[in-house]
Protein backbone atom coordinates (compact mmCIF):
# COMPACT_ATOMS: atom_id res chain seq x y z
CA UNK A 1 0.00 0.00 0.00
CA UNK A 2 1.41 3.39 -0.95
CA UNK A 3 2.26 6.12 1.54
CA UNK A 4 -0.57 8.16 0.09
CA UNK A 5 -2.98 5.35 0.95
CA UNK A 6 -1.60 5.11 4.50
CA UNK A 7 -1.97 8.84 4.97
CA UNK A 8 -5.52 8.79 3.62
CA UNK A 9 -6.45 5.87 5.87
CA UNK A 10 -5.05 7.61 8.94
CA UNK A 11 -6.98 10.80 8.11
CA UNK A 12 -10.21 8.87 7.77
CA UNK A 13 -9.64 7.02 11.04
CA UNK A 14 -8.79 10.25 12.84
CA UNK A 15 -12.01 11.86 11.58
CA UNK A 16 -14.25 8.86 12.33
CA UNK A 17 -12.72 7.20 15.40
CA UNK A 18 -12.87 8.71 18.84
CA UNK A 19 -9.95 6.66 20.22
CA UNK A 20 -7.08 4.93 18.38
CA UNK A 21 -4.40 2.82 20.03
CA UNK A 22 -1.83 0.27 19.05
CA UNK A 23 -1.34 -2.82 21.23
CA UNK A 24 2.07 -4.41 20.73
CA UNK A 25 2.90 -8.11 20.82
CA UNK A 26 3.58 -7.98 24.59
CA UNK A 27 0.11 -6.49 25.32
CA UNK A 28 1.29 -2.95 26.04
CA UNK A 29 -0.13 0.19 24.47
CA UNK A 30 2.51 1.68 22.18
CA UNK A 31 0.44 4.55 20.76
CA UNK A 32 -2.82 6.28 21.72
CA UNK A 33 -4.82 9.11 20.13
CA UNK A 34 -8.26 10.53 20.93
CA UNK A 35 -10.51 13.38 19.86
CA UNK A 36 -10.73 16.73 21.65
CA UNK A 37 -13.85 15.94 23.66
CA UNK A 38 -12.45 12.74 25.13
CA UNK A 39 -9.06 14.33 25.80
CA UNK A 40 -10.82 16.36 28.53
CA UNK A 41 -12.07 13.11 30.06
CA UNK A 42 -8.88 11.06 29.68
CA UNK A 43 -5.19 11.77 29.77
CA UNK A 44 -3.52 10.31 26.69
CA UNK A 45 -0.38 9.46 28.68
CA UNK A 46 -2.40 7.11 30.92
CA UNK A 47 -3.28 5.06 27.84
CA UNK A 48 0.46 4.28 27.33
CA UNK A 49 0.52 1.36 29.76
CA UNK A 50 2.41 -1.92 29.83
CA UNK A 51 -0.85 -3.90 30.09
CA UNK A 52 -3.70 -2.66 27.90
CA UNK A 53 -6.18 -4.59 30.10
CA UNK A 54 -5.71 -1.89 32.75
CA UNK A 55 -7.85 0.33 30.52
CA UNK A 56 -10.75 -2.16 30.44
CA UNK A 57 -13.50 -2.52 33.05
CA UNK A 58 -13.18 -5.68 35.14
CA UNK A 59 -16.36 -7.25 33.77
CA UNK A 60 -15.11 -6.89 30.16
CA UNK A 61 -11.48 -8.07 30.55
CA UNK A 62 -12.12 -11.70 29.60
CA UNK A 63 -14.09 -10.63 26.51
CA UNK A 64 -11.33 -8.23 25.45
CA UNK A 65 -8.60 -10.90 25.93
CA UNK A 66 -10.55 -13.44 23.89
CA UNK A 67 -11.11 -11.01 21.03
CA UNK A 68 -7.44 -9.91 20.99
CA UNK A 69 -6.32 -13.55 20.68
CA UNK A 70 -8.83 -14.07 17.87
CA UNK A 71 -7.55 -10.96 16.04
CA UNK A 72 -3.91 -12.13 16.35
CA UNK A 73 -4.80 -15.59 15.07
CA UNK A 74 -6.47 -14.10 11.98
CA UNK A 75 -4.30 -11.12 10.97
CA UNK A 76 -5.82 -8.73 8.45
CA UNK A 77 -9.39 -9.45 9.56
CA UNK A 78 -11.48 -7.02 11.61
CA UNK A 79 -13.30 -8.06 14.78
CA UNK A 80 -15.84 -5.92 16.67
CA UNK A 81 -16.84 -5.89 20.35
CA UNK A 82 -18.46 -3.44 22.80
CA UNK A 83 -16.39 -2.66 25.90
CA UNK A 84 -16.34 -0.25 28.84
CA UNK A 85 -13.16 1.80 29.44
CA UNK A 86 -12.01 3.29 32.73
CA UNK A 87 -12.25 7.08 32.76
CA UNK A 88 -10.13 7.51 35.86
CA UNK A 89 -13.10 7.78 38.21
CA UNK A 90 -13.73 4.62 40.21
CA UNK A 91 -17.42 4.20 39.29
CA UNK A 92 -17.46 5.91 35.90
CA UNK A 93 -16.94 4.07 32.61
CA UNK A 94 -17.02 5.04 28.96
CA UNK A 95 -19.02 2.67 26.69
CA UNK A 96 -17.27 2.19 23.33
CA UNK A 97 -17.45 -0.02 20.25
CA UNK A 98 -13.99 -1.41 19.40
CA UNK A 99 -12.63 -2.85 16.14
CA UNK A 100 -9.49 -5.05 16.39
CA UNK A 101 -7.19 -5.74 13.44
CA UNK A 102 -3.70 -7.37 13.76
CA UNK A 103 -0.66 -6.90 11.53
CA UNK A 104 0.86 -10.20 10.39
CA UNK A 105 4.41 -8.80 10.21
CA UNK A 106 4.70 -6.84 13.47
CA UNK A 107 2.05 -8.83 15.36
CA UNK A 108 0.78 -5.45 16.65
CA UNK A 109 -2.94 -4.92 16.90
CA UNK A 110 -4.65 -1.71 15.86
CA UNK A 111 -7.69 -0.88 18.08
CA UNK A 112 -10.19 1.75 16.91
CA UNK A 113 -12.95 2.84 19.34
CA UNK A 114 -16.22 4.75 18.86
CA UNK A 115 -17.87 6.60 21.76
CA UNK A 116 -21.30 5.09 22.53
CA UNK A 117 -22.46 7.50 25.23
CA UNK A 118 -25.12 9.07 22.97
CA UNK A 119 -26.33 5.61 21.95
CA UNK A 120 -26.37 4.47 25.57
CA UNK A 121 -28.43 7.51 26.54
CA UNK A 122 -30.98 6.76 23.82
CA UNK A 123 -31.09 3.12 24.85
CA UNK A 124 -31.65 4.09 28.47
CA UNK A 125 -34.46 6.44 27.47
CA UNK A 126 -36.00 3.65 25.43
CA UNK A 127 -35.76 1.25 28.39
CA UNK A 128 -37.32 3.82 30.71
CA UNK A 129 -40.13 4.47 28.24
CA UNK A 130 -40.74 0.74 27.83
CA UNK A 131 -40.76 0.24 31.60
CA UNK A 132 -43.25 3.11 31.99
CA UNK A 133 -45.49 1.63 29.29
CA UNK A 134 -45.42 -1.74 31.02
CA UNK A 135 -46.29 -0.16 34.36
CA UNK A 136 -49.17 1.76 32.78
CA UNK A 137 -50.35 -1.41 31.02
CA UNK A 138 -50.45 -3.48 34.20
CA UNK A 139 -51.97 -0.60 36.14
CA UNK A 140 -54.75 -0.40 33.53
CA UNK A 141 -55.20 -4.18 33.66
CA UNK A 142 -55.59 -4.10 37.45
CA UNK A 143 -57.97 -1.14 37.22
CA UNK A 144 -60.03 -2.96 34.59
CA UNK A 145 -60.15 -6.11 36.73
CA UNK A 146 -61.39 -4.10 39.75
CA UNK A 147 -63.88 -2.28 37.56
CA UNK A 148 -65.34 -5.51 36.14
CA UNK A 149 -65.42 -7.23 39.53
CA UNK A 150 -67.21 -4.24 41.05
CA UNK A 151 -69.81 -4.17 38.24
CA UNK A 152 -70.48 -7.89 38.68
CA UNK A 153 -71.07 -7.36 42.41
CA UNK A 154 -73.69 -4.64 41.85
CA UNK A 155 -77.33 -5.71 41.52
CA UNK A 156 -78.04 -3.05 38.88
CA UNK A 157 -77.28 -3.51 35.20
CA UNK A 158 -74.67 -1.34 33.47
CA UNK A 159 -74.11 -0.99 29.73
CA UNK A 160 -71.65 1.04 27.66
CA UNK A 161 -73.10 1.73 24.20
CA UNK A 162 -71.30 3.13 21.17
CA UNK A 163 -73.41 6.06 20.01
CA UNK A 164 -72.34 5.78 16.36
CA UNK A 165 -73.06 2.09 15.78
CA UNK A 166 -75.56 1.57 18.60
CA UNK A 167 -73.78 -1.61 19.70
CA UNK A 168 -73.05 -2.62 23.29
CA UNK A 169 -69.34 -2.33 24.03
CA UNK A 170 -69.41 -3.46 27.66
CA UNK A 171 -71.97 -4.76 30.13
CA UNK A 172 -72.14 -6.62 33.41
CA UNK A 173 -73.92 -9.95 33.80
CA UNK A 174 -76.90 -8.46 35.63
CA UNK A 175 -77.81 -6.32 32.62
CA UNK A 176 -78.72 -9.39 30.56
CA UNK A 177 -80.70 -10.88 33.45
CA UNK A 178 -82.71 -7.68 34.03
CA UNK A 179 -83.49 -7.34 30.33
CA UNK A 180 -84.84 -10.89 30.27
CA UNK A 181 -82.10 -12.26 28.02
CA UNK A 182 -80.91 -14.91 30.45
CA UNK A 183 -77.18 -15.36 30.87
CA UNK A 184 -76.40 -14.63 27.21
CA UNK A 185 -73.92 -11.82 26.76
CA UNK A 186 -75.24 -8.78 24.91
CA UNK A 187 -71.80 -7.33 24.15
CA UNK A 188 -71.56 -6.67 20.42
CA UNK A 189 -75.32 -6.61 19.89
CA UNK A 190 -77.27 -3.61 18.64
CA UNK A 191 -79.18 -1.97 21.47
CA UNK A 192 -82.06 -1.91 22.34
CA UNK A 193 -82.52 -5.65 21.91
CA UNK A 194 -85.03 -8.09 23.38
CA UNK A 195 -87.47 -5.30 24.33
CA UNK A 196 -90.98 -4.45 23.25
CA UNK A 197 -91.61 -1.70 20.71
CA UNK A 198 -92.74 0.72 23.42
CA UNK A 199 -89.67 0.04 25.58
CA UNK A 200 -87.40 0.40 22.54
CA UNK A 201 -88.94 3.77 21.77
CA UNK A 202 -88.33 4.82 25.37
CA UNK A 203 -84.63 3.85 25.14
CA UNK A 204 -84.22 5.59 21.76
CA UNK A 205 -85.81 8.72 23.21
CA UNK A 206 -83.38 8.61 26.15
CA UNK A 207 -80.46 8.30 23.74
CA UNK A 208 -81.66 11.33 21.82
CA UNK A 209 -82.23 13.40 24.97
CA UNK A 210 -78.89 12.44 26.53
CA UNK A 211 -76.96 13.77 23.51
CA UNK A 212 -78.39 17.25 24.06
CA UNK A 213 -78.43 17.20 27.87
CA UNK A 214 -75.44 17.78 30.12
CA UNK A 215 -76.79 15.69 32.98
CA UNK A 216 -78.51 12.36 33.57
CA UNK A 217 -81.64 11.44 31.62
CA UNK A 218 -84.06 9.17 33.50
CA UNK A 219 -87.08 7.10 32.51
CA UNK A 220 -88.86 3.79 33.07
CA UNK A 221 -89.82 0.92 30.76
CA UNK A 222 -91.30 -2.57 30.96
CA UNK A 223 -89.52 -5.70 29.81
CA UNK A 224 -91.20 -8.52 27.90
CA UNK A 225 -91.40 -10.44 31.20
CA UNK A 226 -93.51 -7.62 32.65
CA UNK A 227 -90.86 -6.24 35.02
CA UNK A 228 -90.62 -2.47 35.37
CA UNK A 229 -87.08 -1.11 35.17
CA UNK A 230 -85.72 2.32 35.98
CA UNK A 231 -83.16 3.58 33.46
CA UNK A 232 -80.60 6.39 33.81
CA UNK A 233 -78.44 7.42 30.86
CA UNK A 234 -75.64 9.93 30.37
CA UNK A 235 -73.64 10.83 27.26
CA UNK A 236 -69.84 10.72 27.59
CA UNK A 237 -67.69 12.32 24.89
CA UNK A 238 -63.99 11.45 24.71
CA UNK A 239 -61.80 12.64 21.84
CA UNK A 240 -63.79 11.79 18.69
CA UNK A 241 -65.83 9.03 20.34
CA UNK A 242 -69.23 9.24 21.99
CA UNK A 243 -70.35 6.67 24.53
CA UNK A 244 -73.74 6.26 26.20
CA UNK A 245 -73.62 4.96 29.78
CA UNK A 246 -76.85 3.22 30.78
CA UNK A 247 -77.83 2.01 34.24
CA UNK A 248 -80.93 -0.12 34.69
CA UNK A 249 -82.39 -1.24 38.01
CA UNK A 250 -85.61 -2.96 39.07
CA UNK A 251 -88.27 -1.07 40.96
CA UNK A 252 -88.71 -2.85 44.29
CA UNK A 253 -92.11 -2.38 45.85
CA UNK A 254 -91.07 -2.37 49.49
CA UNK A 255 -94.10 -0.29 50.43
CA UNK A 256 -96.57 -3.05 49.63
CA UNK A 257 -94.46 -5.47 51.65
CA UNK A 258 -94.67 -3.08 54.61
CA UNK A 259 -98.50 -3.30 54.32
CA UNK A 260 -98.63 0.50 53.99
CA UNK A 261 -101.11 1.65 51.32
CA UNK A 262 -99.23 3.31 48.50
CA UNK A 263 -101.48 6.37 48.53
CA UNK A 264 -100.99 6.85 52.28
CA UNK A 265 -97.22 6.49 51.85
CA UNK A 266 -97.00 8.97 48.98
CA UNK A 267 -99.38 11.59 50.42
CA UNK A 268 -98.12 11.53 54.02
CA UNK A 269 -97.39 15.10 55.21
CA UNK A 270 -94.07 14.09 56.76
CA UNK A 271 -91.12 12.63 54.91
CA UNK A 272 -90.84 8.84 55.07
CA UNK A 273 -87.53 7.18 54.28
CA UNK A 274 -87.00 3.40 54.16
CA UNK A 275 -83.38 2.19 54.42
CA UNK A 276 -81.59 -1.07 55.12
CA UNK A 277 -79.50 -1.58 58.25
CA UNK A 278 -76.50 0.04 56.49
CA UNK A 279 -78.40 3.24 55.71
CA UNK A 280 -78.88 2.56 51.98
CA UNK A 281 -82.14 4.07 50.72
CA UNK A 282 -84.76 1.53 49.58
CA UNK A 283 -87.78 3.84 49.22
CA UNK A 284 -88.81 7.44 49.85
CA UNK A 285 -92.14 9.22 49.67
CA UNK A 286 -93.01 12.45 47.90
CA UNK A 287 -92.73 14.61 51.03
CA UNK A 288 -89.17 13.48 51.64
CA UNK A 289 -88.19 13.99 47.99
CA UNK A 290 -89.62 17.51 48.07
CA UNK A 291 -87.87 18.22 51.38
CA UNK A 292 -84.48 17.09 50.04
CA UNK A 293 -84.99 18.69 46.62
CA UNK A 294 -84.81 15.34 44.76
CA UNK A 295 -86.67 15.13 41.47
CA UNK A 296 -87.29 11.40 41.19
CA UNK A 297 -87.34 8.56 43.73
CA UNK A 298 -84.83 6.46 41.75
CA UNK A 299 -82.25 9.24 42.20
CA UNK A 300 -82.29 8.49 45.95
CA UNK A 301 -82.62 4.70 45.86
CA UNK A 302 -79.31 2.89 46.27
CA UNK A 303 -77.52 5.81 47.95
CA UNK A 304 -76.68 6.16 51.63
CA UNK A 305 -79.04 8.37 53.57
CA UNK A 306 -76.15 10.39 55.05
CA UNK A 307 -75.94 12.14 51.68
CA UNK A 308 -78.86 14.19 52.99
CA UNK A 309 -79.24 13.45 56.72
CA UNK A 310 -76.90 15.01 59.29
CA UNK A 311 -73.93 17.32 59.02
CA UNK A 312 -71.73 14.23 58.58
CA UNK A 313 -72.12 10.46 58.53
CA UNK A 314 -71.98 10.47 62.35
CA UNK A 315 -75.69 11.30 62.64
CA UNK A 316 -76.73 8.34 60.50
CA UNK A 317 -74.49 6.02 62.53
CA UNK A 318 -76.13 7.27 65.74
CA UNK A 319 -79.58 6.65 64.27
CA UNK A 320 -78.76 3.13 63.08
CA UNK A 321 -77.06 2.22 66.37
CA UNK A 322 -79.99 3.37 68.50
CA UNK A 323 -82.85 1.82 66.56
CA UNK A 324 -83.91 -1.68 67.56
CA UNK A 325 -86.92 -3.95 67.15
CA UNK A 326 -88.14 -3.04 70.64
CA UNK A 327 -86.59 0.42 70.95
CA UNK A 328 -87.71 2.94 68.34
CA UNK A 329 -85.91 6.26 68.10
CA UNK A 330 -88.09 9.29 68.84
CA UNK A 331 -87.69 12.99 68.06
CA UNK A 332 -84.00 12.91 67.16
CA UNK A 333 -82.88 16.42 66.22
CA UNK A 334 -80.63 16.68 63.17
CA UNK A 335 -80.33 18.59 59.90
CA UNK A 336 -81.22 17.69 56.34
CA UNK A 337 -79.02 18.85 53.46
CA UNK A 338 -80.99 19.51 50.31
CA UNK A 339 -79.61 19.01 46.81
CA UNK A 340 -79.12 22.78 46.58
CA UNK A 341 -76.98 22.79 49.76
CA UNK A 342 -79.57 24.34 52.10
CA UNK A 343 -79.62 23.06 55.70
CA UNK A 344 -83.03 22.39 57.28
CA UNK A 345 -83.64 21.62 60.95
CA UNK A 346 -85.59 18.35 61.16
CA UNK A 347 -86.87 15.91 63.76
CA UNK A 348 -86.55 12.21 63.02
CA UNK A 349 -88.30 9.22 64.51
CA UNK A 350 -87.32 5.74 63.35
CA UNK A 351 -88.35 2.14 63.87
CA UNK A 352 -86.90 -1.19 62.78
CA UNK A 353 -88.78 -3.96 60.98
CA UNK A 354 -87.93 -7.23 59.20
CA UNK A 355 -89.26 -8.28 55.79
CA UNK A 356 -88.27 -11.56 54.12
CA UNK A 357 -85.27 -11.80 56.42
CA UNK A 358 -84.06 -8.28 55.57
CA UNK A 359 -83.77 -5.59 58.22
CA UNK A 360 -85.32 -2.25 57.31
CA UNK A 361 -85.34 1.09 59.08
CA UNK A 362 -88.42 3.29 58.57
CA UNK A 363 -87.72 6.95 59.37
CA UNK A 364 -90.32 9.69 59.71
CA UNK A 365 -88.81 13.11 59.10
CA UNK A 366 -90.46 16.43 59.91
CA UNK A 367 -89.26 19.90 59.03
CA UNK A 368 -89.05 22.04 62.21
CA UNK A 369 -87.10 24.97 60.77
CA UNK A 370 -90.20 27.21 61.04
CA UNK A 371 -91.26 25.97 64.45
CA UNK A 372 -91.18 28.76 67.11
CA UNK A 373 -90.01 27.62 70.54
CA UNK A 374 -92.24 28.86 73.34
CA UNK A 375 -89.19 29.64 75.43
CA UNK A 376 -87.34 31.24 72.53
CA UNK A 377 -89.44 33.72 70.58
CA UNK A 378 -86.86 34.40 67.88
CA UNK A 379 -83.80 32.61 66.55
CA UNK A 380 -81.50 35.52 67.38
CA UNK A 381 -82.50 35.56 71.05
CA UNK A 382 -80.03 33.90 73.42
CA UNK A 383 -81.03 30.47 74.80
CA UNK A 384 -82.22 30.73 78.39
CA UNK A 385 -80.96 27.39 79.69
CA UNK A 386 -78.35 24.70 79.15
CA UNK A 387 -81.17 22.32 78.17
CA UNK A 388 -82.00 24.53 75.20
CA UNK A 389 -78.36 24.46 74.14
CA UNK A 390 -77.97 20.68 74.41
CA UNK A 391 -81.16 20.35 72.41
CA UNK A 392 -79.41 22.05 69.51
CA UNK A 393 -76.57 19.50 69.33
CA UNK A 394 -76.35 18.23 65.79
CA UNK A 395 -77.96 21.33 64.31
CA UNK A 396 -75.43 23.97 65.35
CA UNK A 397 -71.60 23.75 65.20
CA UNK A 398 -69.82 23.02 68.49
CA UNK A 399 -67.96 26.37 68.39
CA UNK A 400 -71.27 28.24 68.39
CA UNK A 401 -72.69 26.03 71.15
CA UNK A 402 -69.65 26.74 73.37
CA UNK A 403 -70.02 30.49 72.81
CA UNK A 404 -73.75 30.36 73.59
CA UNK A 405 -73.08 28.30 76.73
CA UNK A 406 -70.61 30.93 77.95
CA UNK A 407 -73.12 33.72 77.23
CA UNK A 408 -75.92 31.88 79.07
CA UNK A 409 -73.78 31.37 82.19
CA UNK A 410 -72.65 35.00 82.11
CA UNK A 411 -76.23 36.27 81.77
CA UNK A 412 -77.46 34.02 84.59
CA UNK A 413 -74.70 35.31 86.87
CA UNK A 414 -75.62 38.93 86.13
CA UNK A 415 -79.30 38.22 86.82
CA UNK A 416 -78.40 36.43 90.08
CA UNK A 417 -76.25 39.37 91.21
CA UNK A 418 -79.06 41.86 90.54
CA UNK A 419 -81.49 39.65 92.42
CA UNK A 420 -79.17 39.37 95.44
CA UNK A 421 -78.60 43.15 95.54
CA UNK A 422 -82.28 43.94 94.88
CA UNK A 423 -81.42 45.56 91.56
CA UNK A 424 -78.65 47.74 93.09
CA UNK A 425 -76.38 47.91 90.12
CA UNK A 426 -73.40 49.45 91.89
CA UNK A 427 -73.50 46.64 94.46
CA UNK A 428 -74.06 44.05 91.70
CA UNK A 429 -71.01 45.31 89.82
CA UNK A 430 -68.91 45.08 92.98
CA UNK A 431 -70.29 41.60 93.69
CA UNK A 432 -69.33 40.41 90.19
CA UNK A 433 -65.93 42.13 90.31
CA UNK A 434 -66.83 44.37 87.37
CA UNK A 435 -66.77 48.11 86.82
CA UNK A 436 -70.15 49.77 86.50
CA UNK A 437 -69.39 50.51 82.87
CA UNK A 438 -68.74 46.79 82.17
CA UNK A 439 -71.93 45.82 83.99
CA UNK A 440 -74.04 48.24 81.92
CA UNK A 441 -72.41 46.87 78.76
CA UNK A 442 -73.44 43.33 79.71
CA UNK A 443 -76.98 44.50 80.65
CA UNK A 444 -77.38 46.00 77.18
CA UNK A 445 -75.80 42.96 75.54
CA UNK A 446 -78.09 40.45 77.26
CA UNK A 447 -81.12 42.78 77.36
CA UNK A 448 -81.48 42.44 81.13
CA UNK A 449 -83.59 44.93 83.03
CA UNK A 450 -83.62 48.62 82.17
CA UNK A 451 -80.18 49.11 80.64
CA UNK A 452 -80.83 52.66 79.51
CA UNK A 453 -79.75 54.25 82.82
CA UNK A 454 -76.77 56.54 82.66
CA UNK A 455 -73.66 55.58 84.50
CA UNK A 456 -73.26 57.83 87.52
Amino acid sequence: MSSFSHQTLNSILTAVADIQMTVDAQGGVARAEMNTELSQLFEADKFLTDDWRDLIADRDKETADALLKTARSTPGETHKVDLNLHTGSQDQYLPVSCWFCSDEVTNATQVVCKDLRSDASIRQQLINAQRTLEQDYWSNRRLEARYRRMLDMISDGFLVIDDLSGRVLESNRNASMLLGLGEDSIVGRAFPTGLSDEASRTIIGMQRDSRSASGIVSSQFDTIDGNTLTACMICLRQSNETRLLLRISPIKHYISELTIPRDAFEHAPDGILVTDNNGVVLAANTAYLKLAGINEEHQAIGRRADRWLGRSNVDLSVILDNVGSDSPLQLFSTVLRTESGTLLDVELSAAETHINGQTMIISFIRDISRRIDRQQETEVRLPRSIEQITGRVGRVPLKQLVKESTDVIEALCVEAALKLTKDNRAAAAELLGLSRQSLYTKLRRFDIGDSEDEVA
